[in-house]
């Protein structure tokens, strides 16, 4: 080997660790064994102290946060089953899931809670092994301060979005683990090459496939997952990887995402969509009812009583009606309900009731038939024996 080439596989391997190798103290034409084993020294010592380095950006912190939210979220499961089941949406709903017509009303925290509550065991199960995964991965990189910080923003944000955009009752870890993709990104971008050589292809085909499958399959909160997504990436942002700093650019992407969430929050609340206001409108429906103030009843739904509404909207209108007295209304109203759910059990129920006051013995039973096939009630029992007796 010339001096020469010996020149170029030094500056090689400076390039490589980013260091300069000093294996000469004086320029000389001659190579000694010397030489060359200064320079294996060095070169040894080198990548000693890069592996070393490497592996100190996966030990930042021991997975304390991760461990501990999946302690909540089967905790969490197992008390949604005890009150009723985690499929019921009225468990959902009163245990903090993400509904639009409550946090309109002010309750600000549905934007955190559905991070622990998860819809039916599967979903607790997929979530649970990729929170163990990908939230071990990141506050080992991260440290556990940053990694809460994390964690919550972007199950924050994921639920901002999914509140922007839409109605449904919504929960589940996914806007928060979609945070940690982004924080993982964001981690690539400042050093591209440890990524790409330990996780990066893989991180991104998981990306991507579950991106896709949100879109292909209905009932995925997409919206949720984005959101998460892009708030991993800005919160990662905000407070940079351990002894890194720049303190210009984490106040400006703190900003940004101060104003992005502000903005986010403004048109949630003031734009609410046909559905949310609808569904706000019957929890005051509810509310009349309980007073039996029954024309401030049809006055709050009333706006809602066109094509595409709910049939609870229909039946609950029917039910004010009845009580008033305008009972072609009632009826008209009670047909619409069914066309809209035919597993309406009580709207048929109360369409045999207006039928066999009328004196359509025929039609009230062909209706209270219906209802008992959907629903084995005893009063429905009682008042079909009535029938068949009496026929």
């Amino acid at each position: 080997m010339t001096m020469d080439s010996l020149e170029e596989v030094a500056k090689q391997l400076q390039q490589h660790f980013m260091k300069p190798l000093l294996f000469l103290e004086e320029p000389s034409d001659d190579i000694d064994e010397q030489v060359i084993e200064n320079l294996k020294k060095q070169t040894l010592w080198l990548a000693a102290n890069k592996a070393k380095e490497e592996k100190e950006v996966f030990n930042q912190g021991k997975p304390i946060f991760t461990y501990l939210f999946i302690v909540l979220q089967v905790l969490a499961f197992l008390w949604l089953e005890w009150k009723g089941g985690s499929t019921n949406t009225s468990v959902l709903i009163e245990s903090g899931a993400k509904y639009n017509p409550l946090i309109l009303a002010g309750e600000w925290w549905r934007f955190f809670t559905p991070i622990i509550l998860h819809i039916g065991f599967l979903h607790l199960l997929m979530n649970t092994l990729a929170l163990f995964y990908l939230g071990s991965a990141v506050e080992r990189i991260m440290g556990n301060t940053r990694f809460i910080v994390i964690y919550l923003l972007s199950g924050f944000m994921g639920s901002l979005l999914s509140f922007i955009t839409s109605p449904n009752v919504s929960a589940g870890a996914s806007g928060a683990i979609f945070g940690c993709f982004g924080a993982l990104f964001f981690f690539g971008i400042l050093k591209p090459k440890l990524f790409f050589r330990t996780m990066g292809m893989n991180i991104i085909i998981v990306l991507v496939f579950n991106l896709a499958l949100g879109f292909m399959i209905p009932g995925i909160d997409n919206a949720g997952h984005i959101g998460g997504l892009i708030g991993g990436f800005l919160a990662t942002g905000i407070v940079l990887l351990p002894k890194k700093r720049n303190r210009i650019a984490q106040l400006l992407i703190a900003c940004f995402t101060a104003l992005l969430i502000s903005g986010g929050l403004y048109y949630g609340f003031h734009f609410p969509n046909d559905q949310t206001q609808e569904e706000m409108a019957l929890i005051e429906a509810q509310t009349y009812l309980e007073k039996e103030n029954y024309s401030m009843m049809i006055k709050e739904l009333t706006p809602f009583d066109k094509e595409g509404a709910t049939a609870q909207t229909y039946f609950l209108l029917s039910y004010a009606e009845i009580q008033i007295g305008e009972t072609e209304k009632a009826k008209r109203h009670l047909h619409l309900a069914i066309e809209v759910n035919e597993q309406f059990h009580e709207a048929y129920y109360n369409l045999s009731l207006l039928y066999l006051r009328e004196g359509h013995t025929d039609e009230a039973k062909k209706y209270l038939d219906q209802a008992v096939e959907l629903h084995d009630s005893e009063d429905y029992r009682q008042l079909q024996d009535n029938l068949n007796e009496n026929k």
